[in-house]
């Protein structure tokens, strides 16, 4: 008779400034624990998380990296240390066999996967963007290729299933790393939780913007190709039309660069950068744009143009492999060679009322077909399977 409940470890890593990947990882977990089929346990090595993970009513563990755990890692990778087999296990590990956990699901393409001894997995690949767009330096510089060479090449080999954004992403990570197709597997993440309506809030009274303003909240990376929006804007200004920007997000080192380019080309004024979005402004930054524009070179999906759906908000998006097939028909695409593509978007929307409302409803509707696959609905389905073949050796 079946007297216990799988328990799952899902391990939640990064902090809230990390952007669409920490929201996903929030999404994510808090419907896993609404199915009181599996105990879920949130693992976490950050006191705020375990905050915010409690106050959504979850079981929280929260943990230190030791000293022992780092050198301990280093040991790890060596053939060497691996052909003498020693049993030495780190402190996330420990506390795994004190949780008596099942099931390890790392919500990131965590590291420490490569780390455990006697427990199954579950891993996530969000994007293999370094293979894709190696030119880029924060995929590039500093051995930073190497570093997700070692990751990609080891801790998918291993796990009991790969969890992959889209069809391209899992068969790039299938071609690139050679894994074992049946065990791959592609589904839409989540929108964050905080796309909801909310005390009202002016944006453009707040933030002293006197024009209509179009958003993009993304980090401060180099594919995030801010650049693309500012030529836009000039281009704009040249011919009458003046539109602002709204920049949210945390500066991962090229926020200087893009202002200073604003500044160079005349339009600083238009661009306003708000910093870390406040949860509580996410909804009207969204709803009172007028459109969300998301230049990236990244892919092969993204979380905001999700949101953007969901709230109701025109997507412009780059015209590459994967983007284009997340939004299916529902967004206008831009070549990311030609800032004038984008020039043409923005003014069929400013002159356009009607083409705005249908891109509104296609969005709406974009969002309801990538629900369908959602991705508790593929975790189910890896839970049970799994749960089958752990009655093996382990009474459930």
């Amino acid at each position: 008779m079946d007297t216990q409940k799988l328990n799952i470890a899902c391990v939640f890593e990064g902090d809230i400034e990390s952007g669409g990947g920490f929201q996903t990882q929030l999404s994510t977990i808090l419907i896993l624990s609404k199915n009181d089929k599996y105990k879920i346990t949130a693992f976490t090595f950050s006191n705020k998380n375990k905050e915010l993970l409690i106050k959504h009513g979850l079981d929280v563990v929260c943990l230190k990296t030791s000293i022992f755990d780092k050198i301990l890692k280093i040991f790890s990778l060596q053939i060497w240390f691996q052909i003498l087999r020693f049993k030495w296990k780190t402190t996330f590990e420990k506390k795994l066999d004190n949780h008596s956990i099942d099931l390890v699901y790392f919500l990131s393409p965590s590291s420490l996967a490569l780390y455990l001894l006697n427990h199954n997995y579950i891993y996530t690949v969000w994007d293999l963007c370094h293979r894709d767009m190696l030119e880029f330096p924060e995929v590039n510089y500093y051995r930073e290729f190497e570093v997700r060479e070692i990751l990609y090449n080891n801790a998918p080999k291993k796990a009991v299933a790969v969890l992959t954004d889209s069809e391209l992403g899992k068969s790039n990570v299938i071609r690139r790393y050679n894994l074992d197709e049946s065990r791959v597997f592609s589904s839409s993440f989540s929108p964050s939780i905080n796309i909801v309506e909310s005390n009202f809030i002016d944006i453009k009274k707040k933030y002293n913007i006197d024009v209509d303003y179009i958003y993009y909240p993304a980090q401060f990376w180099a594919h995030k190709n801010h650049i693309y929006i500012i030529d836009a804007i000039v281009k704009l200004k040249k011919k009458g039309i003046l539109l602002a920007a709204v920049f949210s997000g945390s500066d991962k080192g090229n926020l200087k660069y893009i202002l200073d380019y604003a500044k160079k080309l005349n339009v600083e004024d238009l661009i306003h950068y708000i910093g870390f979005a406040p949860n509580e402004e996410i909804y009207y930054l969204y709803k009172q744009s007028l459109a969300l524009v998301m230049p990236s070179y990244f892919g092969p999906t993204n979380i905001p143009p999700l949101e953007a759906f969901a709230i109701g908000t025109p997507v412009i998006y780059s015209d590459l492999d994967g983007l284009r097939e997340q939004v299916e028909g529902a967004a206008l695409l831009c070549d990311l060679n030609n800032s004038g593509h984008l020039v043409e978007h923005l003014e069929s929307l400013i002159n356009n009322s009607e083409k705005r409302t249908e891109l509104i409803q296609l969005g709406y509707k974009r969002l309801e077909e990538l629900q369908k696959y959602s991705i508790d609905q593929t975790l189910i389905k890896i839970f049970d399977d799994y749960s089958v073949k752990l009655k093996c050796w382990k009474f459930l």
